[in-house]
Parts: C-alpha cells; sequence; structure tokens
C-alpha cells in the first residue's frame, strides 16, 4: 500500500468547507448553499472561483495525496451520497471515486469534466496496451491530464458554471460574471505559456510521471516521460534506456520529478545522461501548507513554466 493511501486514512476526516475557506477545514453543511463536490485540486478550484461563497465545496482528495490512488473514506462517502453535484476527471483516473459515483442516488448531478475537453490518446495506448501491473486505472485510451493546459481549465470552468446554474438559476449571472474573471487569468496564463516556449534551445521534456503532454502540446515541446500515466506502473529496464537515449540525442540537461512521487527514475535517467534533477508539479498533489502560503494553480503553473524554460534554453 503507498504512503498516499495511508495519508488518506488519516487526513480525509472532515473536507466539507466553504468555498471562502481552506480545502481542509470542516464546516456544517448549510442548507441553503448547493454542496459541489470536487474530485481533486484543481477541480476543487475550479468550483471555488466559480461558486464562491454561494456553495458549499466538498473536496474528495485531500492536500497532498496523489489522487490516482486516493480512496474515499466512509465519512466522505457518506457526505458524498448527499452531494447536489460532483465533478471529476473520469476514464478510471480515480477509480474507487468513480465506483462510488456510480452508486450515487438519482437526485446528485454527475459531470464527468473529460467530456469538456478535446483529449490526447495516452501514450500506452499508442503502443498497444503499455504497462500493466494489475492496476485499473490510467489505463484509459485518454491521458486524463487535461488541466495542464490552462484552455482546458477554462473549459472546464465554463462547464462547472453552466450546471452550478441549472441547479440554482438565480445563481446565474453572478456564476458568469466569475468564470469570465477566472477564464481571462487563465488565458492570460496560456499566453505566457506560448510566449515563454515560442523559442527554446530543446524541445524534450522529460518527466518521471506521464503527466505533461497536455501542457507540451500546448507548449509545443515533446513529452518524453519515464513512466506511465499511472505513477505506479514502473517502466522496464529496456523502456529506462529508450528513455535514456531519447533524452541524450536531445541534449537533455534536466530531467524532472515531483516531489509526491519517488524520484528514483528521474535519478537514473539523469545519471545516465550526465544530466540534473529538479521537480516540476502536475498541480493534483498540492500541499495544505502551499495552499495556506496561498499557491494556486495560476502560481504553480507559473514556477513550471520557469523551471522548464530554463532547462530547455528558452529565449
Amino acid at each position: 500500500m503507498r504512503i498516499s493511501r495511508i495519508v488518506t486514512l488519516m487526513a480525509m476526516t472532515g473536507l466539507l468547507v466553504s468555498c471562502g475557506g481552506t480545502q481542509n477545514s470542516t464546516v456544517a453543511p448549510e442548507t441553503d448553499k448547493l454542496t459541489v463536490a470536487a474530485s481533486f485540486y484543481p477541480i476543487a478550484e475550479i468550483v471555488q472561483r466559480v461558486g464562491g461563497d454561494d456553495v458549499q465545496l466538498l473536496a474528495l482528495t485531500a492536500p497532498g495525496v496523489e489522487p490516482h490512488d486516493s480512496e474515499l473514506s466512509a465519512k466522505q462517502l457518506e457526505e458524498l451520497s448527499k452531494a447536489d453535484i460532483v465533478f471529476y476527471i473520469g476514464g478510471g483516473f480515480q477509480p474507487d471515486l468513480e465506483k462510488a459515483i456510480a452508486s450515487l442516488p438519482a437526485t446528485t448531478v454527475a459531470i464527468d469534466l473529460l467530456k469538456s475537453v478535446d483529449l490526447i490518446a495516452s501514450k500506452e495506448e499508442e503502443k498497444g496496451g503499455g504497462h500493466d501491473h494489475g492496476h485499473d486505472h490510467g489505463n484509459s485510451e485518454n491521458d486524463p491530464h487535461v488541466w495542464l493546459d490552462p484552455a482546458n481549465m477554462v473549459k472546464m470552468s465554463a462547464t462547472v458554471s453552466e450546471e452550478i446554474a441549472k441547479a440554482q438559476t438565480s445563481l446565474a449571472s453572478v456564476l458568469t460574471e466569475r468564470q469570465t474573471e477566472y477564464a481571462n487569468e487563465l488565458n492570460e496564463l496560456g499566453t505566457l505559456i506560448d510566449t515563454t516556449f515560442a523559442t527554446c534551445d530543446r524541445k524534450e521534456l522529460v518527466s518521471a510521471h506521464d503527466a505533461f503532454a497536455y501542457f507540451t502540446k500546448r507548449a509545443n515541446l515533446v513529452a518524453v516521460p519515464i513512466s506511465g500515466i499511472d505513477p505506479e506502473n514502473e517502466p522496464s529496464a529496456k523502456e529506462m534506456e529508450a528513455t535514456a537515449k531519447v533524452a541524450k540525442d536531445g541534449n537533455v540537461t534536466t530531467v524532472f520529478y515531483e516531489e509526491i512521487l519517488p524520484k528514483a527514475f528521474a535519478d537514473t535517467v539523469a545519471k545516465a545522461i550526465g544530466a540534473s534533477i529538479d521537480s516540476i508539479s502536475a498541480v493534483e498533489t498540492i500541499s495544505q501548507s502551499d495552499l495556506d502560503d496561498g499557491a494556486t494553480y495560476s502560481s504553480i503553473m507559473k514556477s513550471n513554466i520557469t523551471k522548464i524554460s530554463a532547462a530547455l534554453g528558452c529565449k
């Protein structure tokens, strides 16, 4: 059992929060507000920014927990059954959650936000199935990490606004106003990606986890992942060797890993080609301390942009 699962059981003891607060505060449900569940961050941020204080957020993945392997507690299952709307990423990304959603009462509106955006085929699918170590999640034909292109965040936030407005029509105007403001912020971030990576010495983004295909497509880069969509799917020695060759041929100077995940694979590839390692974030495991310090989707993405552009020699 991964450490994240242990953390899940310890941390997920009360995640029903007002959208104006931090995601691990416990707040009693308010009957005059819609209860809106969000599968993980940054879906929770979308609900916060669009719904504001007019909805009650039920955050289903605790800060700092890797969402691929998160498991719902008994308390969360009970709270989820009372939710008015649940927004999630489907395709096997969070199998425990999808199983729970399938058993929700008809009164709960369940929205798979993958249906709001254009999807990229996973590298495992392109290879004809890829890794399979007994896990059901991450084996979809499509890459679920859609939020790493800000344009997809805009599309998903529009869906969130529309669905909440359907449930509570009196909020339609304010929801549209908030979504427009948020979309403007996200579009500025997208423009930053476009301009930052317009001219770079290198194009290969080597990362330990296959989470950055949407980012690299937006930035006109080449994603070179070491492991698969599911970070528990370990690459074979042959796959590691192939990745190292691509990295060496591309004169890669930095191999990236995510702090929440083991960096052994990044270390191995980096040593094989004489590169350094550095951390970037897939924005799905934001910690509570970072949230308390004011971290957001945009601030984390800007940090990624700074690190990646430096590693690729972008002008």
